[in-house]
C-alpha cells in the first residue's frame, strides 16, 4: 500500500508540472508576440526587479477594472433595455401642427396702464400716476431681470384692484399688449382667415405663457377635450403666416416673441423660440422630431421603460410638461400661500397671487424654476420641436397692414 501511494503522488506532480509549464510557455509566447503596451515588459530579460513588479501589479488592475466596468454594463442594460432606433419614414399627417405662441417682452405697456388707470374707481386723494406706476410690479411674475423701483406704489395698485373687484389676471390683460394687437392678418397657406374668429383650429385665442399674457395658435387650454390638428402640406407656401404689430408703446421697438411648443403644453421656457423684429418679414422652419415606444417597450415596468402614458395613471391625456409645470405651482403655494396669475389652475382653491406677493415670487425665483419632480417622468409617446429662422429687413413706403 505505501508503494501504490507513492506511485499516485507522484503521477499527480508530474501531471501538475507538466500544465504550469504549458501555461508559462503560452504565456511567454503570448508576451513575445502580443502588441499590447506594458506587457512587453514582463519577458524573460525583464523577469526580475522592481519594473516588472510594477507592471504586472498596474496589469493585474486594469484587468480587474476592465472586469467591473463591464459588469456595470451589463447591469445598466439590464435595468434599462431599451434600444433606440432613428426614422424618417413618418407621413406629416402623422405629426401635430404645434402650438404657435405669441407674446410681447414688455409686459407692462406703460401707455396701456395710465389709460386703464383711468378707468379705475379711485378715492379721493388717491394719485392716478402712483396707480399706474403699482402695474410695473407685475414684471416680477415673468422677467427674473427687472429690478424693482424703491417706491411702493404696488400697495396703493392693490387696493384700487380690489376695490375695483379686478383680478391681477384680468388687470395684466389690460396694462399689457393684447392678443388683438399681435396679429392683424392671418392666413393659411394662401388663404386668409379672421385671425380672431370661432373656429376650432383656425383661430388666434388669448393665452399665458411663462412670459405672461400672450397669444396662441392651435393651443386651448380651457378646452380639455381639444385635439390638435395635422397640417397636410409642408414648405414655405403652406402653414401659418400672420402679420403683425408689437403692440408696445409708439416711440419704443421691442419686436415679438414666438414661441413653438407641443400644442398639448404650456409654453415654458424650455419651447424654442424666436424674437421677430419690426419692419421685417421673418420665416420660422419647424423641425419636428417623434418619439415612439415599441409594444415591447411599453410591456416593461416605468422605472425599467423611465417614461410614462396616459394608461399608466388612468388620465385622459399625461404630459410631463404639465405634470412639471403642477410640480411648480405646487412649490409657489408652499412659499407664496398662492398661484401667479399667468399658472393660474381653476381646479386649485387657492388664491391669485397679488401685487404685495410679488416680491416673494422674485426672492424665490430661481427655486421655483429649478424644482425637480421625480414623479413626471418623459412621455413614451412625444413629439417635440425645434425650430430654425432668418428675417429679411424691409421698409417700403407708404406700408400699412390697415385694410383701404
Amino acid at each position: 500500500m505505501p508503494f501504490l501511494s507513492l506511485r499516485i503522488s507522484i503521477k499527480k506532480k508530474k501531471w501538475y508540472k507538466n500544465w504550469r509549464l504549458a501555461a508559462k510557455d503560452t504565456f511567454d509566447e503570448y508576451i513575445m508576440n502580443t502588441k499590447v503596451s506594458g506587457v512587453w515588459l514582463l519577458r524573460r530579460e525583464h523577469r526580475f526587479g522592481p519594473s516588472r513588479s510594477v507592471w504586472t501589479s498596474v496589469l493585474i488592475s486594469l484587468l480587474l477594472m476592465s472586469i467591473y466596468l463591464s459588469l456595470q454594463l451589463w447591469l445598466k442594460f439590464y435595468s434599462y433595455p431599451i434600444v433606440n432606433t432613428i426614422s424618417n419614414d413618418l407621413l406629416i399627417t402623422n405629426i401635430p401642427f404645434p402650438g404657435v405662441t405669441i407674446c410681447s417682452p414688455k409686459v407692462v405697456n406703460t401707455e396701456r396702464a395710465n389709460r386703464f388707470a383711468r378707468t379705475l374707481k379711485l378715492p379721493i386723494n388717491t394719485s392716478l400716476q402712483e396707480v399706474a406706476d403699482g402695474f410695473e410690479f407685475l414684471n416680477l411674475f415673468t422677467d427674473q431681470t427687472w429690478l424693482p423701483p424703491n417706491h411702493t406704489a404696488y400697495k396703493v395698485t392693490d387696493d384700487i384692484l380690489r376695490l375695483n373687484n379686478i383680478t391681477i389676471f384680468e388687470a395684466a390683460t389690460q396694462v399689457g399688449a393684447s392678443c388683438n394687437d399681435f396679429v392683424k392678418h392671418c392666413f393659411w397657406g394662401s388663404d386668409e382667415f379672421p385671425c380672431h374668429q370661432n373656429h376650432e383650429y383656425l383661430s388666434f385665442i388669448p393665452t399665458t405663457s411663462y412670459l405672461g399674457p400672450c397669444c396662441s395658435f392651435n393651443y386651448n387650454p380651457r378646452n380639455l377635450s381639444y385635439v390638435p390638428f395635422a397640417a397636410n402640406s409642408f414648405g414655405i407656401d403652406s402653414g401659418l403666416s400672420f402679420i403683425g404689430v408689437e403692440g408696445s408703446e409708439r416711440s419704443l421697438s421691442t419686436g415679438l416673441i414666438i414661441l413653438v411648443h407641443h400644442p398639448m403644453d404650456f409654453a415654458t421656457e424650455a419651447a424654442a423660440s424666436v424674437t421677430i423684429t419690426s419692419n421685417s418679414e421673418s420665416f420660422i422652419q419647424i423641425l419636428p422630431t417623434v418619439q415612439s415606444a415599441s409594444p415591447e417597450v411599453l410591456n416593461l415596468a416605468h422605472n425599467k421603460r423611465d417614461c410614462l402614458t396616459s394608461n399608466d395613471l388612468d388620465l385622459s391625456n399625461y404630459r410631463k410638461a404639465a405634470c412639471s409645470l403642477s410640480c411648480e405651482r405646487d412649490f409657489i403655494i408652499e412659499k407664496c400661500h398662492c398661484q401667479p396669475y399667468h399658472l393660474v389652475n381653476e381646479e386649485t382653491n387657492y388664491r391669485e397671487c397679488k401685487l404685495n406677493d410679488s416680491l416673494c415670487y422674485m426672492e424665490n425665483y430661481e427655486a421655483f424654476k429649478t424644482v425637480q419632480c421625480k414623479d413626471c417622468l418623459p412621455n413614451c409617446n412625444d413629439v417635440t420641436y425645434a425650430t430654425s429662422a432668418y428675417n429679411i429687413r424691409f421698409q417700403p413706403p407708404g406700408y400699412s397692414i390697415n385694410s383701404m
